[in-house]
């Protein structure tokens, strides 16, 4: 089951860490990673729920955290064409990159309260 309340904060956690952790080299993915992780924690329902929990975060988070890197990046790129196109891809290829990496999350944080 999908516990919106934790995707929704995991989502926000995503695109603060995102940008913040970015600074750094391969801040950005750990960003992403994090997030998963405390989402998976309290879930509290297994790693199914755990990774299913996470890839919603990955999805919604990444998506918002792709559109706002690329916002960014174009301020410094001559106006060029099909620049919606532009954001949208990249926001997918964003998403998808976070979705992968919070469901792994997911599953190490159920793994983690488990364990604890």
């Amino acid at each position: 089951m999908i516990n919106w309340k934790y995707c929704i904060i995991g989502a926000a956690l995503v695109v603060v860490l995102g940008i913040v952790l970015g600074m750094v080299d391969y801040g950005s993915f750990i960003g992403m990673f994090i997030p998963g992780v405390i989402v998976g924690y309290l879930v509290n329902d297994g790693y199914k729920n755990g990774a299913k929990n996470g890839i919603i975060t990955g999805l919604i988070g990444g998506f918002i955290l792709g559109i706002l890197i690329f916002i960014t990046i174009d301020f410094n790129l001559p106006p060029f064409p099909n620049v919606i196109y532009y954001i949208f891809v990249f926001a997918l290829f964003a998403a998808a990159t976070s979705a992968i990496l919070d469901a792994v999350g997911g599953i190490l944080g159920s793994i983690i309260r488990d364990k604890i």
